[in-house]
């Protein structure tokens, strides 16, 4: 019975740790501080310690595997072990949109990156692309640097980065602890004794498996975000220059496409009004006919009411 009880105990212990694990969750930095590595332990290079550590050790949720602890501020880490993930923006006027897109992908396969997308719109001098690729993080300004000397004239470039050093070292934390735990657990099936208390530990045993597989891929993520810099290029074609006349030169081309232009104007003004009219017939129809109709109504009112001219004088 005491061991069963202890079963019990252990198991709902597993559950808070696996689901909680410690504090924070993935993919989000966590305020505490994280653990130093440590060896776990390994079941088979000594006996796995006594119930009443385990369950001492997985409610402080930060053992190690041997029931001691160890803490060390993330912020202390060193400069070079920091893990940043860089990018960089930049748009440019070239002389010629296609050759800059691809010395841009040459440079990048020369770099050690590759190109991870390109989106090109328009022709001719309205011609634009924009270049998305990825270059080690090592290499950055070097990269930078050869994108932007491509360009006749820099319009806009931002550069930034994210520090993801103290959410890394969270989760490796959490991860040692998890598989701890898992050690622990593993240990613990071996010596169960009642189905019942098998499947505990093992339900629970899948419940943290998942807990470090998702861990295990955040950390990956962040290792190969950081490892690669990512640099956004958008190109277009530099403007051509306006055409200036003199002011006291006589430009009959300007005054045709004047003329010409006016010309349209005007008729699609004509057009325009035929199609008002045309959807406004069923007002304006109406009220025409009559008022024609009363014109000629009073007209006629008119005509009857002149009186008849005098007959003419025989004498004159």
């Amino acid at each position: 019975m005491r061991l069963k009880h202890v079963f019990s105990v252990l198991v709902a212990t597993v559950f808070l740790v696996a689901c909680g694990g410690g504090s924070g969750s993935v993919g989000a930095p966590a305020s505490r501080q994280a653990a130093v590595p440590t060896q776990a332990a390994n079941p088979s290079d000594s006996a796995a310690p006594p119930f009443s550590d385990i369950n001492a050790g997985l409610e402080a949720g930060t053992t190690d595997g041997t029931g001691t602890t160890a803490n060390a501020p993330a912020a202390q880490q060193p400069a070079a072990q920091r893990l940043v993930i860089k990018n960089a923006t930049v748009a440019l006027q070239v002389e010629n949109v296609s050759a800059a897109e691809a010395q841009i992908r040459a440079r990048a396969d020369q770099l050690g990156g590759y190109v991870v997308s390109v989106q090109t719109s328009g022709s001719d001098a309205y011609l634009t692309s924009e270049v998305v690729f990825r270059v080690p993080s090592a290499r950055f300004e070097e990269a930078l640097s050869g994108v932007e000397g491509l360009a006749r004239k820099v319009l806009s470039r931002t550069v930034g980065g994210e520090d993801v050093t103290e959410e890394y070292v969270d989760l490796e934390s959490r991860l040692r602890n998890l598989d701890a735990t898992r050690t622990r657990l593993l240990d613990l099936l071996a010596k169960a004794t009642q189905v019942d208390d098998a499947l505990q530990v093992s339900q629970a045993l899948t419940e943290v498996q998942g807990q470090i597989e998702q861990i295990q891929g955040r950390m990956k993520y962040l290792s190969q975000s950081a490892a690669f810099s990512t640099i956004t290029a958008s190109l277009q074609a530099v403007p051509p220059p306006p055409t200036i006349y003199p002011e006291d030169s006589w430009q009959p081309l300007r005054i045709a496409s004047q003329a010409l232009s006016g010309l349209l104007g005007f008729g699609q003004g004509l057009v325009n009004l035929g199609i008002v009219l045309l959807i406004w017939v069923p007002v304006w129809l109406p009220l025409l006919l009559l008022g024609r109709w009363s014109w000629r109504r009073i007209g006629g009112r008119r005509t009857r009411k002149i009186p008849p001219a005098p007959p003419a004088n025989p004498s004159a």
